[in-house]
């Protein structure tokens, strides 16, 4: 089996996603019944997380955003940084495999520290998608599977 590479460009939809799903959590959150500062502190959070999804996910413009992922003939996985480290990973079970939604979640080999790679129809081509996805079906545990 070849091996197969995939560029991660940003997407406007899973960017509208994220902030659709931030600003709900939000939204939650101001019906709590905790003490004001805490509602503060709650949306402090929620906006950190969604200006670092943004920049991660989305836009691919963080420093440590993966904007390439490849899996090798042997099964391995090496993602590519905006900052230009090839990192070889382990592919971790806790990855989700859907027809809309891929979540890769990867380790690169030596530490301890979880990456995560949002792959949808919007920011990678759909062929090499479908490509990808055969193949996690293939390679990985059942358990990572979900039917959509």
């Amino acid at each position: 089996m070849a091996p197969l590479r995939i560029a991660v460009l940003p997407s406007a939809r899973l960017g509208v996603l994220l902030c659709v799903v931030h600003v709900g959590a939000g939204a939650l959150g101001a019906f709590l019944p905790v003490p004001l500062w805490s509602k503060v502190a709650l949306f402090t959070a929620v906006a950190w997380s969604l200006v670092r999804s943004l920049q991660t996910h989305a836009l691919v413009r963080a420093p440590g955003a993966i904007v390439g992922i490849g899996l090798n003939s042997d099964g391995g996985v090496i993602a590519h940084t905006r900052e230009g480290t090839w990192l070889e990973c382990k592919l971790l079970p806790s990855s989700f495999v859907s027809h809309r939604l891929t979540v890769l979640n990867v380790r690169p080999r030596g530490t301890r520290r979880e990456r995560h790679v949002v792959l949808c129809c919007g920011n990678v081509n759909e062929a090499d998608l479908r490509r990808l996805r055969v193949r996690l079906r293939w390679a990985v545990p059942k358990s990572m599977h979900r039917e959509a």
